[in-house]
């Protein structure tokens, strides 16, 4: 999952950028509270009392009725809007709780050591991190908190992508302290090479641009792939796509380079986060008869894209050079951290090794795995991902079990949908949404912001899903909305 910092961040396919902060509605609350709460390093070794200070915001505005509501945190810093706005927002006003924005161990200003070193990144787990939300819940609870005021409220989570996929497994870890879950486009099956998800990629040009757009990347990829065997056709490449320094041909990894950082991840961005229009308007580059070169018209694409510049990188030793920096403050810093629990925990590699997409064999898993290495060390091999991945799948279910009061949404064109939960996984105590047409997180924005009808029912039933959960009481559908909200759940095979 990678994609969420407001594009902070360079190689996607690593990390899930934060979401967009949302507008705010005029009635906003301009500041929340930013606070912070000592929380233990390691929470499954009694004799280590090692602390570090977990940021986070605070928003009383609907806090009558003493329940709480957490934004959680993923791979990125956290920012106040969310404290103020979006579907979380919304689920405070509808059950009278106070809403929190928590940020996770490692990432923005929470930060557990004095640098990103190897030794140190142990503690970059998700189990500490969910270890970290349950302290954080038995604070918020405790008469040491605002005197006690939530000590008998319920609590709800709501995440967006990884940030989802805790929530979820916060439920299955900790159903003492969790009372009501909305997961966002979570994925919750770990798995070491993730063709699918150019798949989805490919689908989502092919039904919202044409077939016509997919032939000729695939073209172009195989043009490509024959120039970049000779020296000549190399720097032409170079030329053609603004690379930061010449190509080297017959350099793998630098090959692989250029075509993850440069190619397949440009159509990652494009997907994901597209909004209407976006993707027809890019089959429109793509396919423009009026240029005759398949490469001509992929560079053309390409260069105009904001993810690729001001230059692609092509050099595999500059793109570990920057993700050995330790500091905090480094420009890959997120990236380094998010590649980590890749290579420990999920894998998730977006690869080239599927036959239904038209990037060829150009991104291999053998690249992953190498990077695994050299960003850390010879140990992080492949044994130890693929030990970390069996854990985690064995640790939370993957797909063969959802918790109870968990609701999900699922977008119809989302990348990520093949790791989480589809319509075939839900039960009534655990509802799953698939939204027709659209990508990536998407329904944890306001329903005032939902760019379908089909979106906006679901998020109004997810509001109300939480509503009954945390209170009891059930919300009835808009008459307007009815109609199309019926068609969600029936395809989604939930009881409500």
């Amino acid at each position: 999952m990678w994609l969420l910092l407001l594009l902070a961040c360079s190689a996607e396919a690593l990390r899930d950028l934060a979401p967009p902060p949302p507008a705010l509605p005029r009635s906003a609350r301009s500041d929340p509270v930013e606070g912070w709460l000592s929380v233990r390093l390691n929470h499954f070794k009694a004799s280590n009392n090692d602390t570090f200070r977990m940021r986070y915001y605070y928003n009383d505005e609907f806090a009558t009725d003493g329940n709480v509501v957490i934004f959680v945190g993923g791979e990125w810093a956290i920012h106040p809007a969310w404290a103020q706005a979006g579907l979380a927002h919304e689920v405070a006003e509808a059950t009278g709780a106070a809403l929190f924005y928590t940020e996770h161990r490692f990432y923005g200003d929470t930060r557990p050591s004095a640098d990103t070193s190897v030794e140190d990144l142990r503690f970059l787990t998700v189990d500490q991190a969910l270890g970290d939300l349950a302290q954080f819940i038995q604070h918020v609870k405790s008469d040491s908190f605002e005197d006690g005021k939530y000590k008998d409220g319920a609590v709800a989570l709501v995440g967006c992508s990884y940030a989802g996929s805790m929530a979820t497994w916060m439920r299955l870890a900790y159903p003492h302290l969790v009372d009501a879950v909305f997961s966002d486009s979570g994925p919750l099956h770990a798995q070491e090479d993730f063709p699918e998800y150019l798949e989805v990629i490919t689908e989502a040009l092919r039904s919202q641009g044409s077939a016509a757009c997919v032939a000729s990347v695939a073209d172009a990829v195989q043009q490509l792939q024959a120039l970049l065997n000779t020296a000549t056709g190399a720097q032409t490449v170079s030329d053609m796509f603004n690379t930061c320094s010449p190509i080297q041909a017959g350099a793998p990894l630098d090959l692989a380079t250029f075509f993850w950082f440069g190619i397949t991840e440009t159509f990652a961005y494009l997907v994901q986060y597209a909004t209407p229009g976006d993707i027809p308007d890019a089959c429109a580059v793509l396919t423009d008869s009026s240029v005759s070169d398949p490469v001509q018209r992929l560079a053309t694409w390409v260069r105009s894209q904001e993810w690729t510049q001001p230059c692609i990188e092509t050099r595999y030793s500059v793109v570990v050079a920057e993700h050995t920096n330790t500091s905090y403050d480094a420009p890959q810093a997120v990236m380094r951290l998010w590649t980590y629990q890749t290579c420990v925990e999920y894998g998730w590699y977006q690869t080239t090794s599927s036959d239904d997409q038209p990037f060829g064999g150009t991104v291999p898993l053998e690249y992953f795995h190498q990077m695994c290495r050299d960003f850390f060390s010879s140990y992080f091999d492949e044994n130890l991902l693929r030990s970390g991945i069996s854990r985690t799948n064995l640790l939370f279910g993957g797909l063969t079990h959802l918790p109870d009061r968990v609701v999900t949404v699922a977008g119809g064109l989302d990348p990520w949908a093949p790791m989480g939960p589809t319509a075939a996984h839900a039960t009534a105590q655990a509802p799953v949404y698939v939204v027709p047409t659209v990508s990536h997180c998407r329904a944890i924005q306001s329903t005032a912001t939902s760019e379908t009808q089909a979106l906006g029912d679901a998020k109004r039933a997810v509001i109300d899903h939480l509503v009954y959960w945390m209170t009891g009481q059930r919300n009835a559908a808009p008459a307007s909305t009815a109609g199309a909200l019926a068609a969600i759940v029936v395809a989604a095979r939930m009881l409500f």
